[in-house]
C-alpha cells in the first residue's frame, strides 16, 4: 500500500506544471471564442472529483474509489452541451484542470504537515 501511497504525492508534486500547462491552453481556446461557463464549472468539479476518488484509491480506502474515480470523466462528457469540437475541448481541458487544482490543494495542505 505504501507504494499507491507514493502515487498520489508524486502526481501532486507534479501539478503545478499541469494547472500552467491548462491555464496556457485555456488561453489559447479563449482566443478562438466558445467558452460556455456551465460546462467550465461541472468539467472543473468532475476534474475534482475524479481526484479525490483517486487519491481515495491510492490511500487504500477500496477499489471501488479506482472505479468511481475513472467512470467520473464521462459524466463531464454526457452532461455537458457539446455543439462543436471547441466546446469539446474546453471540457476535456477543464477536467484536467479540475483535477491538477485538487492534486495541488492536496500537496499544499495535506502534504506539507
Amino acid at each position: 500500500m505504501q507504494e499507491t501511497h507514493k502515487i498520489g504525492e508524486s502526481l501532486a508534486n507534479k501539478a503545478i506544471w499541469a494547472v500552467l500547462g491548462c491555464g496556457a491552453l485555456f488561453f489559447i481556446l479563449a482566443m478562438n471564442g466558445g467558452l460556455n461557463i456551465g460546462n467550465l464549472v461541472l468539467s472543473l468539479s468532475v476534474g475534482g472529483l475524479s481526484a479525490a476518488l483517486l487519491l481515495a484509491y491510492w490511500h487504500g480506502k477500496g477499489g471501488s474509489f479506482f472505479i468511481f474515480g475513472l467512470g467520473a470523466p464521462m459524466l463531464a462528457v454526457i452532461f455537458s452541451e457539446l455543439p462543436n469540437f471547441l466546446s469539446l475541448a474546453w471540457v476535456i481541458n477543464s477536467f484536467f484542470a479540475g483535477f491538477a487544482l485538487l492534486l495541488l490543494l492536496y500537496k499544499l495542505v495535506l502534504l506539507r504537515k
